[in-house]
């Protein structure tokens, strides 16, 4: 599922700086995420889930049936909440154990910012808008090319997208006890298959839902000139999801690596500076 890790704690200049600790936290945010993943696949491949189909003449009606029973389902989901809640919290640790580190890097290299600079106040910061982190980030002190290499890597404009959802949903996880886990309407087309061939149904009516429950009428259609012993099989795309609204109806293992795919990026950014880049 991961990307591999970001090379924190290579010698540069004879010695070696300690990231240690950020590289330690991305393998575990790595175990994480795995199990996340694994755990997301189980669904599918018990056939918890699948939509059985109704005819009244000419009009069909598609229903979401649970095969699950719901003591189960709320155990999975709740230990994929388990898996997010410490995967978000060692993603966002490596990204302050970096700039923690940087700050005593660059007191090393200029013992005068000693007296401005206090490394256990500071953490990686995480904005959508420039203004805003150039009011309230917590790196102010640290010299202009530090402050500059951090501030490329903010989620701008769409720009490293994961690391908004990073900080969002540690945000809101940190605070409150939260199931965000679930299944859901996930993006994609809803279509009919006859037989295994596409069918256009103009009438195709998608019943909306934000979350699925066993027995909810997703899809009403009509099919004409259908025999009775035709396959129908109507396809709904769902998604082991992350019910939030940055994420609802995404794959929630895909936003986990958008995650990882950013916050190292970030963290390139800060090795560099300790190589002087």
């Amino acid at each position: 599922m991961m990307a591999e890790s970001t090379p924190v704690g290579d010698e540069l200049d004879g010695g070696t700086y300690p990231l240690t600790d950020a590289g330690q936290r991305l393998e575990w945010a790595d175990g994480d995420g795995e199990s996340f993943d694994a755990l997301s696949k189980w669904f599918n491949e018990t056939r918890a889930y699948a939509l059985l189909v109704q005819r009244e003449g000419n009009r069909w009606e598609a229903r979401w049936h649970s095969f699950i029973e719901p003591e189960v389902e709320a155990e999975k989901l709740t230990e994929l909440a388990r898996l997010l809640g410490s995967f978000l919290d060692h993603s966002r640790a490596a990204l302050n154990y970096s700039v923690y580190q940087l700050a005593l890097y660059a007191i090393s290299q200029d013992p005068s910012l000693g007296d401005r600079i206090n490394p256990e106040s500071i953490e990686f910061p995480i904005f959508d808008d420039p203004k805003r982190f150039r009011q309230k980030n917590k790196v102010r002190k640290l010299p202009q090319q530090h402050r500059e290499a951090i501030e490329s890597v903010q989620p701008y404009d769409g720009r490293n997208p994961g690391l908004w959802v990073l900080h969002e949903l540690a945000r809101e996880y940190r605070h409150r006890v939260v199931h965000p886990a679930a299944i859901l309407p996930g993006e994609g087309v809803t279509h009919v298959l006859v037989n295994g061939q596409l069918v256009l149904t103009p009438d195709l009516e998608v019943i909306p839902h934000e979350r699925l429950k066993h027995d909810d009428v997703l899809m009403r259609f009509s099919l004409p000139a259908v025999e009775p012993e035709a396959d129908v099989k109507p396809q709904y795309a769902i998604a082991v999801s992350i019910d939030h609204p940055l994420t609802r109806g995404l794959i929630g293992t895909s936003v986990l690596n958008q995650i990882r795919k950013d916050t190292e990026a970030a963290l390139a950014v800060v090795v560099a500076l300790f190589a002087g880049g």
